[in-house]
């Protein structure tokens, strides 16, 4: 597993995307911006990540997937405890999955159409009363803020 592959997930464990994303996206603003400045400089983006605190805390969650792909839940749940709280994420060694993501997917056409129950009002809310409750501000009517440059993009082709 290379030192790219550890950083193409978030922390399973810890839930955490965001702010290694965003973080991600600071570091790579500040390599452009050394290239723009300094062409000819050798420092590199997988440096600036590695100098980071991003590079850490992925490196310690790198098994919690590939520990739940190999055992299951129940030995993947211990096998994490032991490489987490034992070992602090610092297994000597790097487990990894045999198939990607990606090829584990199937097309929504194919897949089974999910029945979900009516919200009840107690353990289950519409749309609006979810939204209410995130504290999200928006106006109802708001356009979308995500635009595609070319919409046939996105569009897989058969």
């Amino acid at each position: 597993m290379s030192d790219y592959d550890v950083f193409k997930s978030l922390i399973f464990s810890k839930i955490k995307g965001s702010h290694t994303a965003m973080k991600s996206g600071i570091l790579a603003g500040e390599y452009m911006h050394d290239k723009l400045v300094n062409p000819s400089d050798d420092f590199g983006y997988d440096d600036l990540v590695k100098k980071s605190w991003i590079y850490d805390e992925l490196y310690k969650g790198r098994n919690f997937g590939p520990l739940f792909h190999k055992f299951g839940a129940l030995f993947g749940a211990v096998f994490n405890a032991i490489d987490q709280f034992i070992f602090r994420g610092n297994l000597p060694f790097t487990l990894s999955n045999p198939t990607p993501d990606h090829d584990t997917l199937i097309h929504a056409d194919k897949a089974k159409k999910i029945d979900y129950p009516k919200p009840d009002g107690v353990y289950s809310f519409d749309k609006l009363s979810s939204v209410y409750l995130s504290n999200t501000n928006h106006e109802e009517d708001q356009p979308c803020h995500l635009q595609l440059k070319d919409p046939t993009i996105p569009i897989l082709n058969k």
